[in-house]
């Protein structure tokens, strides 16, 4: 299963335990099935901030009232990411609403928890300053964190790259599959992935910005008459592009004898094309170029040995 089928099935089963607990709260709080529980439920949920002193019964009642709350959070926060997706109809619009639907989430996790704080009678205000040095410590320890967050921030609003693109990240070539709050997801085309800080990416390319080129480097032997073969060639190189426009997005250019080689003249040919056909477009390009050499008649060098033989007594 791929990495966004997982996270919607895993959204999915998240969306409908929220719900059923928020529904099984609702009925609680609006039936006498837990007696004096549902009484005491009844009267949370008619006023949620209530900080009154009670029992037993109360105490459970605003336990499950602050369960309900949650579950109320979180199907919000569901309901609003599904909307983003929805919306999301380009790459660009797609990188955006998802890093929308990341900050909602997060958001949406901290009111949940203070609503939640709020209804069981605590004060998460004076909470979390009586924390005092506690605070100050995590506040140093969340530079990191808040450094890769503006620097999502910066890359979005920037368009450095979006969800889609292509880019090169040091060695690691890939597709980016998501760019989070703090992190930036890349997979390669042999599907390992890589999990980069946003912070910590600088120095990148962007391969998706504009067309690229797929480049073959093929052989022909000293023998050959170069400005023959090259008329046969360029007379080929339009009907290549007829063969193969799925892939190819303009003529192959022939670019000229790049080496004189040991045993072979090397010749170069490019071809304009998406970044994700790149090595595809290659190996077209080299199948196009070995046939076209076979029928024509131009002799492409291999490895031979030769043997001699000493005369024997």
């Amino acid at each position: 299963m791929s990495n966004n089928k997982q996270r919607r099935s895993n959204g999915a089963v998240g969306f409908i335990v929220a719900l059923v607990l928020l529904i099984f709260v609702l009925i609680a709080g609006h039936t006498g099935i837990f007696g004096a529980v549902s009484e005491n439920l009844r009267e949370q949920l008619s006023g949620l901030f209530a900080r009154e002193a009670g029992g037993f019964e109360t105490v459970i009642a605003r336990i499950l009232a602050a369960i309900g709350a949650l579950a109320l959070t979180y199907l919000v926060c569901r309901i609003l990411c599904f909307i983003l997706d929805k919306c999301s109809k380009s790459a660009r619009t797609r990188t955006v609403n998802e890093l929308i639907g990341n900050i909602v989430t997060y958001l949406g996790v901290i009111l949940g928890i203070v609503w939640a704080l709020t209804i069981l009678g605590l004060n998460p205000t004076a909470a979390f300053a009586s924390l005092g040095i506690v605070t100050l410590i995590i506040g140093f320890a969340a530079q990191r964190l808040i450094e890769d967050v503006i620097s999502g921030l910066f890359i979005v609003l920037e368009g450095q790259y979006n969800v889609g693109d292509i880019i090169i990240l040091d060695d690691f070539r890939g597709t980016v599959k998501r760019i989070g709050v703090r992190t930036t997801t890349v997979v390669d085309p042999g599907g390992n992935y890589k999990v980069v800080n946003n912070s910590d990416i600088r120095n990148f390319q962007n391969r998706s910005k504009a067309l690229s080129l797929a480049v073959s480097e093929i052989g022909i032997t000293y023998g050959e008459d170069i400005p023959h073969a090259e008329a046969i060639i360029k007379a080929a190189l339009p009907g290549m592009y007829d063969r193969n426009d799925d892939v190819f997005e303009a003529i192959p250019d022939y670019m000229g004898v790049e080496e004189l080689a040991d045993s072979a003249v090397v010749l170069r040919f490019t071809v304009a094309c998406k970044e994700q056909n790149v090595f595809i477009a290659r190996r077209r390009l080299n199948r196009e170029l070995r046939i076209l050499f076979a029928e024509k008649g131009i002799e492409v060098p291999f490895p031979q040995v030769t043997v001699w033989k000493g005369e024997q007594d």
